[in-house]
C-alpha cells in the first residue's frame, strides 16, 4: 500500500507517495521490508538502526534513517566453493486483497474491482569470499483462481498486462562489502529520494545498474548510484508496460539516471542529506534534507521533524522542472501520536514535479494523491497538505499494532483539486508475520479519479 501504504501507504505523515490518475501509486511499506528481510535479505540494506527509537506503524516511513546503510555480515568463506556451500536460503510469503478501480482506468464510470494474489520473495545469498558475494531473488505473484472473478472483471494491480500471473528475475547481483566500502552490480533494490523499492503490491520496484556507499565514519557516508531500467508495480505507466519485465527508465535514447549523496548524521537520531541526480532526457535534480527526532521528555513524549527542497531541471526540454519545499511535524505523547505536513512545487506554466522512480520523497504523499500527481495534472504552482494521528496499541499490551488516520489536500489554484481520507491498520505480530489494512477514500475536482479502495496485505518471513 506506500500513498499511505508502506504498501501503498507510503508514509502518512512523512510522505505517501502516488501519482496522477494515469500515474502509478507511490507507497512503501518499511515495517514490511525490515521483518521480511530478517536475517536473510541482501548484504547491505536499508532498515532503522537497532540503536534509534523504533516506532511502529506507516507515517514514519519517511522520517529520519530511511535511506541509512545497515551493514548485515553473512557468512564467510575461505574458498570459492565455501561460497554456496554457506549459501542462505530466504523468503517472504505475501497474501494480498484489493478492491478497487485500477490505476490506468481514469475514467468517470471507472468500474470498482477485486483480486487475490499469493506469492512473494523466494532468494539465495552466497557467503562472502574476500569480501564477494552473489545475490538472488525471485518475484512472484500468483492468481487465487477460486477467489477471483473472469479475466475481464479482475483487478490488474497483481498481474502482467495480460493479466496473468507472473514470477521473474528481480533482483541478481555481485555484491561487496567492507569497512569502506559496501557494492552492488546487477539488479538491485535500492533505496533514495528519486528511485526506490516502493513495496505497495505483490512486485516491488528494482533496477538493473550499481550502487555503492562509503563509509567515511560512522556520521559521514557517500552514496553513488547508476542505473538504465527498472520493473516492479510503478514502473507499468501504461498499458504497454508491464510490471514484471524490465524497461527503460525514461527512453531508449537515455543511458539512465546517476546520483550521488553526502549524508551526515549529526547526532543519533538525526540526519541532513544533500543528493544530486542526473536523469538523462529527463531532468536534473538537486535534492537536500534534515530530519530528525527531538525528545522532550524520554521516549514517551518526542518530536518528528522534517525539512526538504528540491530543484529540478529539465533536460532536453521534457517539461519535468520547478522547484518543492515541504517540512512535517509530528508529536508523540504515551503511545498517541499527530501532526501535520506541507508541500509547495513552483513550476512555470507547462512544466511540472516528478516523484522520479517510485514513491518520492515528499512529506504530504497519501495513499494515492501526492504533489508531484497535482503538478502534472495542473502544470501550474501547486500546494499540498496533509494531517495525521496515530495510536500505538503497545501501551494496552498489544505489541506491534498502531492504527492510523490521514487527511489530506492537493491543488493548484482553482484548475485542480484533490481530497483524501485514509484509514490504516498495521500488525507487526512478530519479526516474521506482518499485517497491513488500508482503506481510502480519493476525490478530484474534474470527477476523473473518484474512488474507494481497500487493501490488505500479509507477508511471512523465513
Amino acid at each position: 500500500m506506500n500513498c499511505i501504504i508502506k504498501i501503498g501507504v507510503v508514509s502518512l505523515i512523512a510522505g505517501v507517495a502516488c501519482v496522477s490518475a494515469d500515474d502509478t501509486i507511490t507507497k512503501s511499506l518499511s515495517s514490511l521490508d525490515s521483518a521480511a528481510q530478517g536475517n536473510n535479505e541482501d548484504t547491505v540494506m536499508v532498515k532503522e538502526r537497532t540503536e534509534k527509537l523504533e516506532q511502529g506503524g506507516l507515517i514514519h516511513d519517511k522520517g529520519p534513517g530511511r535511506f541509512e546503510i545497515v551493514k548485515k555480515l553473512p557468512e564467510k568463506a575461505d574458498s570459492f566453493d565455501e561460497m554456496f556451500d554457506y549459501a542462505d536460503a530466504y523468503g517472504k510469503l505475501k497474501l494480498a486483497f484489493i478492491d478497487s478501480a485500477h490505476k490506468i482506468s481514469a475514467t468517470t464510470d471507472k468500474k470498482e474491482k477485486i483480486a487475490t494474489a499469493a506469492g512473494g520473495e523466494v532468494g539465495i545469498n552466497t557467503a562472502e569470499f574476500y569480501g564477494f558475494g552473489l545475490h538472488l531473488t525471485t518475484y512472484i505473484s500468483q492468481s487465487v483462481g477460486f477467489l477471483n472473478p473472469s479475466k475481464d472483471e479482475i483487478n490488474e494491480d497483481f498481474f502482467n498486462i495480460k493479466k496473468n500471473s507472473f514470477a521473474y528475475i528481480a533482483e541478481s547481483s555481485l555484491n561487496y562489502n567492507s569497512e569502506l566500502i559496501n557494492a552492488k552490480l546487477g539488479r538491485v533494490k535500492v533505496e533514495t529520494p528519486y528511485a526506490n523499492s516502493d513495496d505497495i503490491r505483490m512486485a516491488a520496484n528494482t533496477f538493473e545498474g550499481a550502487w555503492a556507499s562509503i563509509n567515511y565514519s560512522s556520521e559521514l557516508q557517500t552514496q553513488v548510484l547508476f542505473v538504465n531500467k527498472w520493473a516492479g508495480y510503478d514502473s507499468q505507466d501504461d498499458i504497454t508496460q508491464s510490471q514484471d519485465k524490465f524497461k527503460n527508465l525514461v527512453n531508449e535514447n537515455s543511458f539512465g539516471m546517476v546520483a550521488i549523496s553526502l549524508d551526515y548524521k549529526y547526532d543519533k537520531d538525526g540526519e541532513l542529506s544533500f543528493w544530486y541526480n542526473y536523469i538523462d532526457e529527463m531532468s536534473a535534480i538537486a535534492y537536500s534534507e534534515m530530519a530528525g527526532i527531538y525528545f522532550l521528555s524520554g521516549d514517551g513524549f518526542h518530536i518528528d521533524y522534517g525539512f526538504q527542497a528540491s530543484n529540478i531541471q529539465d533536460l532536453r526540454s521534457s517539461g519535468v522542472a520547478g522547484n518543492v519545499f515541504g517540512t512535517m511535524l509530528l508529536l508523540h505523547y504515551n503511545g498517541v501520536y499527530f501532526g501535520g505536513a506541507y508541500n509547495i512545487a513552483l513550476v512555470e506554466n507547462g512544466n511540472y514535479v516528478t516523484n522520479g522512480f517510485g514513491g518520492g520523497p515528499y512529506y504530504t504523499s497519501l495513499d494515492e494523491a501526492t504533489i508531484a500527481a497535482i503538478s502534472e495534472v495542473s502544470q501550474q504552482d501547486s500546494e499540498a497538505f496533509r494531517f495525521a494521528t496515530g495510536y500505538d496499541f503497545a501501551n494496552v499490551g498489544l505489541d506491534g499494532m498502531t492504527f492510523e488516520i490521514v487527511y489530506g489536500e492537493g491543488y493548484s489554484s482553482d484548475v485542480f483539486r484533490v481530497k483524501e481520507k485514509d484509514l490504516i491498520l498495521t500488525y507487526e505480530m512478530s519479526d516474521k508475520l506482518y499485517f497491513e489494512a488500508i482503506y481510502a477514500n480519493h476525490a478530484s475536482s474534474d470527477n476523473m479519479n473518484d474512488f474507494d479502495r481497500i487493501f490488505v496485505r500479509a507477508a511471512y518471513s523465513f
